[in-house]
């Protein structure tokens, strides 16, 4: 995991992500993803998610976050992953809006309000996180404009949410393995 964490500090998320594929895969064979202490199983299946997530691969990622609620008995205890599942619901909820044709805001308005629920979630179990109270109370501020119909504002702020080309360079200090 080591080396995963390395290449992705040197710019390469593609090969950081085979990597811990590839420990993930070796665990699996022998039967021992589930023996191996629960904090490394989520460390590893948290880092992919957060990989996944920077290559804008949304489904992907959320589909190793609820491998993890699998794995771990249902429910996930763990805030970080709630975090990050209303961070990539927003993000694909925004894209998929900037990307139809026809702009459905009921369907964005649904995307947005699962995020705030699990943003809600993140912050039950870690209420100092600081990263989820701003996401929760960004996704909150633009649940009500849409309700108050004020587009244009809906607009701007559309317009300001990061695309896919703008992704950050590295993951925080405290969240890399």
């Amino acid at each position: 995991m080591d080396q995963a964490a390395i290449e992705y500090g040197q710019g390469d998320p593609e090969a950081a992500l085979a990597r811990y594929e590839k420990i993930q895969h070796r665990l699996e064979s022998m039967g021992a993803l589930r023996l191996i202490p629960a904090k490394d199983r989520r460390n590893l299946i948290l880092n992919q998610a957060r990989l996944l997530y920077a290559l804008g691969r949304y489904d992907d990622a959320l589909d190793r976050i609820n491998r993890e609620s699998e794995i771990g008995g249902g429910s996930n205890s763990d805030g970080r992953f709630l975090l990050l599942k209303g961070e990539i619901t927003f993000r694909k909820a925004m894209k998929n809006y900037r990307e139809s044709i026809k702009k459905d805001s009921r369907l964005l308005e649904e995307a947005l309000h699962a995020a705030e629920d699990s943003l809600r979630d993140s912050l039950r179990l870690n209420p100092n996180d600081w990263d989820a109270k701003y996401d929760f109370e960004y996704v909150n501020f633009v649940r009500n404009l849409m309700n108050h119909d004020q587009q244009g504002k809906i607009k701007i702020l559309m317009e300001n949410v990061r695309v896919e080309q703008q992704r950050p360079p590295a993951l925080p200090a405290d969240l890399s393995p």
